[in-house]
């Protein structure tokens, strides 16, 4: 047990290790766990301690996204990793990040419970169109959490797809809830072939800009309900990438919230040490609690705006706009993948 690591809990007074917040991340704010705050400056101090390419960002809490796809970013040995998620890229050549998983179950109970939160518990049936994704099953964290939330909240028909949709059988089950990523799901909805039934609900999950086509967020959703034959508040978003094991959700106001384990801040692009505030465009930077046993603090390649306590998410910086990001990386870690 490290004795560098402060923080204890408040009822039964335990330091708090790695072990301890892998366990208890999704109970942040129940009785006896230590407010989000003393799991942060207690994660940043194992991982300074126990991962090498954290180590080597003293001075910066927020580690560049854009290590991922340079080294292992792990505080255990690789070997003993139950999944490595990686990235979606356009190109076979592209450079991915991979995000090597200790234990599965964290990223189980980071998916169940704030799904839950957010969209209650029922039963429903679940669809997923992931095209792309899907051929990467067992490396596409995607996937993975489509496929947790199918086995915890699926009902009979709950399945993933490609270019033929289920039955209408099947939506007499239950609720419908179709995940799927934007770029497939407007194809879809441009067919006018795929209707849904009038209380279905449509989570999509990004991905227009990627695959040569760029809209808004709210012309997609609008496209999305006509095409799919649904009103228009029935279709939201999630937020998420391979290197976080915790995901945000839309609100019907147009910002995304995450779970209570999850915090951000907006930092300046050409200074990743500077925070900007409320109202201000800048970088994206996300504390999660539940990736432990990787880096919590991460600087992604997101343009946001923080409204309270929700974030406007505005697409992503060009390589230009970060430079500085990419020299930082290339300086502490250098420009090899291995």
């Amino acid at each position: 047990m490290l004795s560098t690591v402060p923080g204890r809990t408040r009822s039964t007074g335990r330091l708090i290790d790695s072990e301890y917040i892998a366990s208890h991340f999704h109970k942040i704010g129940e009785l006896g766990i230590p407010d989000l705050e003393s799991f942060r400056l207690a994660s940043i101090a194992i991982q300074r301690e126990r991962n090498p390419v954290y180590k080597r960002f003293d001075g910066f809490t927020y580690l560049p996204v854009q290590a991922f796809k340079r080294k292992p970013i792990v505080s255990f040995p690789v070997e003993e990793a139950e999944a490595v998620f990686i990235s979606s890229g356009t190109a076979k050549t592209a450079s991915r990040s991979r995000h090597y998983v200790k234990h599965l179950d964290v990223y189980h109970r980071s998916v169940v419970n704030h799904f839950r939160a957010v969209h209650g518990g029922g039963k429903r049936v679940i669809l997923a169109h992931l095209p792309s994704y899907i051929e990467s099953r067992g490396t596409s964290s995607l996937v993975t959490m489509v496929q947790i939330l199918i086995d915890e909240f699926g009902l009979p028909g709950s399945q993933f797809f490609l270019d033929v949709m289920p039955p209408e059988s099947v939506f007499s089950s239950g609720p419908v809830l179709l995940f799927g990523a934007a770029f497939g799901l407007i194809v879809l909805a441009e067919s006018g072939s795929f209707q849904l039934p009038d209380d279905a609900l449509i989570i999509e999950t990004g991905g227009m800009k990627a695959h040569g086509r760029e809209m808004s967020r709210a012309d997609l959703h609008t496209e999305l309900a006509h095409g799919f034959g649904i009103g228009r508040t029935q279709v939201t978003s999630e937020y998420g990438m391979c290197e976080l094991l915790s995901q945000f959700y839309m609100r019907d106001n147009g910002l995304f919230y995450p779970p209570p384990w999850v915090s951000f801040v907006i930092l300046d692009p050409a200074d990743a040490r500077t925070p900007l505030p409320e109202g201000e465009t800048g970088a994206l930077a996300i504390f999660d609690a539940a990736n432990i046993y990787s880096v919590s603090s991460i600087l992604t390649q997101d343009k946001a705006i923080r409204r309270g306590s929700g974030v406007d998410l505005l697409g992503r910086f060009s390589g230009a706009e970060l430079r500085g990001c990419n020299f930082l990386v290339e300086e502490r870690i250098g420009t090899s993948s291995d």
